[in-house]
């Protein structure tokens, strides 16, 4: 079985010291700009050196994360800084702007790039579709599942990463806008505000309605998985967790490290007690698989809590005295409802103790809870105090051997063999011994001690030995200087120079536009287009709305209406369900004129064949970016993330075809998990969904208030919308003198007399009441 990477968060230098002391093949960090976890301490330029430089002395690689989608003034900054990243040696640059892939493919181009999970890469079209354009990595969604995984890994032989352990995104990554609409911090500039977070209420017009914090995932957890997962062929297990202590990185590394070692080397691990000691370190009510193994519905699901829960306690008595679960000490953290606290004092048997067991019965101070509370156990400051230890430099030693040169009037002289290199070093010279010679038990003595160094002697020979004499502390200077001399050496091998740039390549761009775009999903809007004679439509046969378009309601439109040019809306995300999405795009494809999407997977297999437009989650927000997809589709849709002083700055500096939305509820979030399913729809472990999604319209309602409208696709993903349109349909004319040529009318759930309404809009025959809908970020931005 061959070695599978173990790849650590790095969000602090103690973390890097933790993961790297615990047993990483790998650490991932940011620096201090273009980071997907902005609010971590993360590496400015002279740390940055220093952390590269100590991970490579240990053999570690570092992976640093520009995984954040660039604004236009951001984007030479950004090239610049992969340039010094490239200098100083950094085994791979993990990215999601493609305007950045473009700039260091054609800067750097033995830059290794990774492609981000931000990059929502999810099925093998996908997959080969960015291995063909120069990243040597994909890290893959973290909704895949074991097979799909296999699949992409092992058959198409393609180099993935996956995440194992941490937090997960409720949305599929690079798919959410929430944060972003909702309070202008954007999820994809490593910015989100977290409101998965929050509490919900989901209510039906019929069903009723349910509160919990319904868009709160456990975090995933596949320890016991190990075997099957290094047997899926991915090349690197990832730890999530670069906001987390370094503590938490040291006790979720070590555990991961044991159990990959259990798989490959037969190596004895306590699984148990290691998930213990996971959900310890931080948990929310427990783990899930995510979708590793199959969609457990409402199971993988925090309803109760977004905070870490630790571990069961026990439940406080009538006396306010508790038989507890599990050990507890003074200083350990306990919460219940939602207070806690450290504990200061626990009284067992009426006496005052530093310490009590499982099954003792106690009273714990400060007493602040009440009869029938619950308690858990969220710190356990035992494991806290012993991990701590982990997150200081160089308690971890490499071990070396040595061959000493002791000869009289020549340099003491040690020869080191390390990873197949020879290195020679030098001290002063060996004096004659007037008196008693120094003799070589005392010279490995002093050789073999050991310091602030990520070095040490296991073995020490002679390759010459004269009785002579020097100085003990010429001795350990010279071994000080051998293992600073040995640790440069490594770090400069990897150091590299700027190469030539090269000439950047034409962009192939379309010469075939639309001008104005519709798109719809029920057959009263649809009917409300054709009578309002709209001539380009964008149809979506994928949802689960009770008026939903189906295929043969093409053929009939088409039939019917010879002067009506018609695009298929292709699913965002598509999984197993692939080769069903293309025998639809197949079934129709003689009567449509092309399609719109965001999925590279159906990119790559149809842009050749059909005319393509790409949504407007590709994330475009700079020129580079916008020209990296205008060589490969017709017509790319800006990003609504972008103001109009950003659109005017990328459009000057861009020709082709450029697209923007000009009417819509955005998605905010796309995701594998339902809410209505996991919840009047009953899906758990053991429970397949009665599909309540095709019974009621839903909403999600937030704490201002607010109502998110819930879809659901065919293939049972939900989608949430923001409450109010984007309507800039008045500034289309503004739009057009910035070179935006290409315009989109998106409906979702509107009515047949919504839809008349909006095309009057468009046509300037209605007024446009501005109290019912929102600029976006049109006037505002993103951070």
């Amino acid at each position: 079985m061959e070695k599978i990477e173990l790849l650590a968060p790095a969000g602090s230098m103690e973390s890097l010291f933790a993961a790297i002391n615990k047993g990483c093949d790998a650490v991932y960090l940011g620096g201090n700009k273009f980071s997907a976890r902005a609010y971590a301490s993360n590496f400015d330029n002279d740390n940055m050196i220093k952390a590269v430089d100590y991970a490579h002395s240990y053999g570690v690689k570092v992976y640093v994360t520009i995984n954040t989608i660039l604004k236009e003034n951001e984007i030479e900054e950004a090239v610049k800084y992969a340039g010094f990243l490239y200098e100083i040696g950094v085994d791979a640059i993990l990215i999601q702007d493609l305007g950045l892939c473009k700039r260091i493919k054609e800067d750097f181009p033995k830059m290794v790039l990774h492609a981000s999970t931000q990059m929502t890469i999810h099925n093998g079209e996908g997959a080969m579709f960015f291995k063909e354009r120069g990243f040597t990595r994909i890290v893959l969604s973290r909704e895949l599942s074991l097979e799909e995984i296999k699949y992409i890994s092992k058959d198409l032989e393609i180099e993935t990463e996956i995440f194992v352990h941490g937090a997960l995104c409720i949305s599929y990554s690079g798919q959410c806008l929430m944060s972003s609409m909702i309070g202008g911090r954007s999820g994809n500039r490593g910015k989100c505000a977290q409101p998965c977070r929050m509490e919900y209420t989901l209510k039906g017009n019929v069903l009723g309605e349910k509160k919990a914090h319904l868009l709160s995932p456990k975090d995933i957890c596949t320890i016991d998985d190990m075997k099957e997962i290094i047997d899926s062929g991915t090349s690197s297990l990832k730890i999530e967790g670069r906001m987390k202590r370094a503590e938490y990185v040291a006790g979720v590394v070590d555990n991961y490290r044991k159990s990959i070692d259990e798989v490959l080397y037969n190596k004895n691990f306590d699984s148990n007690k290691g998930k213990r000691e996971l959900l310890q370190l931080f948990n929310r009510e427990g783990f899930s698989k995510a979708f590793l193994i199959k969609d457990t519905g409402k199971d993988m699901m925090s309803y109760n809590s977004p905070k870490n829960t630790g571990v069961p306690l026990g439940r406080v008595e009538s006396n306010g005295e508790i038989i507890i679960q599990d050990e507890l000490s003074l200083g350990d953290g306990i919460r219940y409802r939602d207070d806690g606290g450290p504990v200061s004092k626990i009284i067992l048997n009426g006496e005052e103790v530093e310490s009590a067991n499982i099954g003792d019965r106690v009273k714990i101070f400060p007493i602040n809870y009440k009869k029938g509370d619950e308690l858990f156990k969220s710190l356990n400051k035992k494991l806290y105090d012993e991990l701590e230890d982990y997150t200081k430099p160089y308690i971890k030693k490499i071990g070396v051997n040595a061959k000493v040169i002791f000869k009289i009037g020549e340099p003491l002289g040690i020869l080191i063999k390390y990873n197949g290199k020879d290195y020679e070093f030098f001290g002063e010279t060996v004096q004659k011994a007037e008196k008693r010679p120094l003799d070589k038990e005392r010279i490995i003595e002093s050789m073999q001690k050991v310091g602030e160094t990520q070095f040490k002697f296991n073995k020490i020979t002679f390759e010459c030995y004269e009785e002579g004499f020097l100085r003990i502390a010429d001795l350990n200077t010279l071994r000080r200087d051998a293992f600073e001399g040995l640790k440069k050496a490594i770090c400069k091998s990897f150091r590299r120079k700027r190469p030539e740039k090269t000439i950047a390549k034409e962009v192939n761009y379309s010469n075939e536009s639309v001008e104005l775009l519709y798109q719809c999903i029920t057959k009263p809007q649809l009917k409300a287009l054709v009578e309002c004679e709209c001539t380009d439509i964008t149809v979506d046969l994928f949802s689960r709305d009770k008026e939903a378009l189906r295929d043969k309601d093409i053929k009939i439109l088409v039939e019917e209406n010879k002067n009506i040019n018609i695009y298929l809306k292709i699913p965002n995300v598509i999984k197993s369900e692939f080769n069903q999405v293309i025998k639809v795009i197949e079934k129709v494809k003689p009567y449509i004129k092309g399609i719109v999407t965001v999925n590279v997977g159906i990119i790559n297999k149809y842009k050749d064949e059909l005319y393509i437009v790409g949504d407007y989650k590709l994330n475009i927000i700079n020129s580079e970016a916008l020209k990296f997809y205008q060589d490969i589709i017709d017509t790319p849709t800006l990003s609504i993330e972008l103001n109009r002083k950003e659109i005017k700055a990328i459009t000057k500096a861009s020709k082709g075809n450029i697209q923007s939305i000009i009417y819509g509820k955005t998605e905010l979030m796309i995701s594998e998990y339902c809410p209505i399913g996991s919840t009047f729809g009953g899906k758990s472990s053991c429970k397949d969904c009665n599909i309540a999604c095709s019974k009621d319209e839903f909403v999600l309602i937030d704490r201002m208030n607010e109502k998110l409208r819930v879809m659901t696709d065919l293939y049972c993903r939900s989608y949430i919308l923001n409450p109010l349109p984007i309507n800039i349909i008045a500034e289309v004319d503004e739009l057009k003198n910035f070179g935006v040529n290409s315009f989109r009318v998106e409906f979702r759930d509107e009515t047949y007399l919504e839809v008349k309404r909006v095309i009057g809009m468009v046509k300037g025959i209605e007024e446009i009441d501005n109290n019912l809908y929102t600029k976006g970020h049109y006037r505002r931005g993103i951070e």
